[in-house]
């Protein structure tokens, strides 16, 4: 196939309404629970992937799905508790199919655990250019409560939830939630799950970041590890290699385009990703994302041989 500028710019003005309409079958289907073991189970049909674990005396999530959700996943959430408060919830990233759950949560006083650049995000005002959608801020009671920068704990019956983030992805925020004695690591939006992943180069995300954080995500992963991605079903390490694999391609094929001064559309109609194109997809979105993520990073020489 030959991806030209007039197929990507309908590529571009197509994806809020894909967007929405995803988000209107979501509305009409029914939450789906499926157990992870240990305690754990995974929400799926509310926007995002949701991860519940249920300790002694409380439970912790991992992400909120979208805010039509809420009221359904909550009840279920209570289900799998059986009542027990819910002492965490995390959000993976600043968008809204991780932060549904805010709305119901934050006035109860439940610690809203991000890292501070998805709290910054939250709270801010701003364009998605590629998206031709503009974000306002979350009202300040609703936003991530308690954020961190690199690493941190928390205490969990006889187990411990570790969280943490490596570098930029998807975003400059996203995190990373592991429930070490049950071996699952929750990655939301940092891998791809049946399509390429999104490099947001408006709030912070691109290839060399991304690059970094799946060799992170392997160190932290092993044969048996269950990985959760914000959508589809419970991955394995394997996935994390392929894109891997993926993702140093990318970076070469960008790099070398720049080198030789090649335009968005020219680097386009080269096909580059098409060794991996039958598994992870239409590349479209992901070149155009791609190409302008590196060309922020430029001129800090985050990219050798360009300058």
């Amino acid at each position: 196939m030959t991806y030209t500028r007039r197929t990507l710019l309908q590529s571009l003005m197509l994806a809020p309404l894909a967007t929405n309409m995803g988000n209107v079958a979501l509305a009409q289907g029914a939450l789906r629970t499926t157990s992870l073991g240990a305690g754990l189970s995974l929400i799926s049909g509310a926007g995002s992937n949701v991860v519940v674990a249920v300790g002694p005396e409380s439970v912790v999530v991992v992400d909120g799905g979208l805010q039509e959700h809420a009221d359904a996943l909550l009840a279920e959430i209570e289900r799998l508790g059986g009542g027990k408060p819910v002492a965490a919830l995390f959000n993976t990233n600043w968008r809204a199919d991780k932060c549904g759950l805010n709305a119901l949560l934050a006035p109860r006083g439940v610690p809203i655990i991000a890292h501070e650049n998805t709290r910054l995000w939250q709270n801010a005002d701003f364009y998605v250019e590629w998206q031709d959608w503009t974000h306002n801020p979350m009202p300040k009671e609703l936003q991530a409560n308690q954020t961190f920068y690199t690493v941190g704990s928390l205490p969990f019956g006889d187990d411990a939830v570790e969280y943490g983030w490596i570098s930029q992805a998807n975003t400059d925020g996203d995190i990373y939630v592991r429930f070490a004695k049950a071996d699952v690591l929750v990655v939301g939006d940092m891998l791809g799950a049946g399509a390429y992943p999104l490099l947001d180069y408006v709030t912070g995300g691109w290839v060399g970041g991304a690059r970094k954080t799946t060799a992170g995500l392997l160190e932290l992963s092993g044969a048996a590890t269950k990985v959760v991605a914000a959508q589809g079903d419970v991955l394995d390490r394997a996935q994390l290699e392929k894109q891997a694999a993926m993702l140093e391609h990318a970076y070469d094929q960008v790099a070398e385009a720049f080198k030789t001064g090649r335009s968005l559309a020219q680097f386009q109609d080269a096909d580059p990703m098409a060794p991996f194109n039958a598994e992870w997809g239409n590349p479209e979105l992901f070149l155009a994302l791609l190409y302008k993520g590196t060309w922020y990073h430029i001129p800090g020489r985050a990219v050798q041989g360009i300058i």
